[in-house]
This record gives structure tokens, C-alpha cells and sequence, in this order.
């Protein structure tokens, strides 16, 4: 484990009659969208380590090279897995935003990548982001602070697919 657990959300602590909740940074701009899940408030677990030692249990293995993969969790797993999967293992809960959308045609008008090869990296909506099948829908996860454009984009684009 690194010194950076400040970044975790379980490491969070009540101080000053200040407690934390746990708010998705894409509240907003979901506000009223349908058929986008937020995924947000997963557990996120960057694991730098041989992709296939990683045993996560259920936990999702997404693997973005031999080296390095994201363990997506239910966030009360988060400190269970932080000590237990080999390598160096950041909890990038509240760094990376995440949704959930479905549609081959959505997707194709989203990004560039070879959709049949997932989990990827690459661009969404000119965002990077990690893209994962699961099951008929597709899993983007992208740095936070983008999450306004990226929602914005797909609702964008989802409005387009209805329409045709």
C-alpha cells in the first residue's frame, strides 16, 4: 500500500462534526437521463502487478496490459482487496467517474475502439477512458473531472440513436 490512502473514500473519518457521504460526481449532469447507470460509486482498484495473479474473487478484473489492471468492486470490498492483491494496488475510487450504457450503435458513435477487443483503453468522447463489456451494455470509466462532458456526449448522442 502506498501513502496515498488519503484518496480512498473508506479512509474517510468524521472530524469537527463533519461526516462524509459518498455523492457521485455525476449527479448532476444524470439528472433525469435514462438508460445511463452510474457506476461512480464502485469500488475502484488500480493493481500494477501480472494481470493473470490477480485473483479478485467476483470482483471485475478489467485488464488494461499484462501489468496493470482495474479491479472494479462494491465499495465495502475496497479494504479486503487493497491488502490482499499482489503489486502495488492505488484506490482510484474518487479519481475515476463511471457509467454504464447500452448500444453497439452508441458505443460506434462514442469511440474509435475495436469494440469486439474490450476491455480497452482509448479515447470516449475525446475523454481517455477504460472501456469493458458487460454482459449486452458497455462500462466507461474516465477521470472524474470529465464527467459533465462525457454524460453530456452520450446523452447527446443517445437522443441521435433514438431518433434514427
Amino acid at each position: 500500500m502506498s501513502g496515498l490512502a488519503f484518496l480512498s473514500p473508506v479512509e474517510a473519518r468524521s472530524a469537527g462534526g463533519v461526516a462524509p457521504r459518498a455523492a457521485s460526481p455525476l449527479a448532476r449532469a444524470l439528472e433525469g437521463a435514462t438508460d445511463i447507470r452510474d457506476l461512480s460509486l464502485l469500488g475502484k482498484l488500480e493493481v500494477r502487478a501480472p494481470v493473470d495473479a490477480i485473483d479478485a474473487g467476483d470482483a471485475d478484473v478489467l485488464s488494461v496490459t499484462k501489468e496493470r489492471a482495474l479491479v472494479v468492486c462494491d465499495q465495502a470490498r475496497v479494504p479486503e482487496l487493497r491488502g490482499s492483491l499482489p503489486g502495488l494496488v492505488l484506490d482510484v475510487t474518487s479519481v475515476l467517474a463511471g457509467i454504464e450504457v447500452e448500444g453497439l450503435t452508441l458505443m460506434r458513435r462514442l469511440t474509435d475502439l475495436d469494440l469486439g477487443r474490450l476491455p480497452a483503453a482509448g479515447k470516449v468522447a475525446d475523454v481517455p477512458a477504460l472501456v469493458a463489456a458487460h454482459g449486452s451494455r458497455y462500462r466507461i470509466f474516465f477521470p472524474q473531472e470529465y464527467g459533465h462532458s462525457v454524460v453530456e456526449a452520450v446523452r447527446d448522442l443517445q437522443e441521435g440513436v433514438r431518433v434514427e
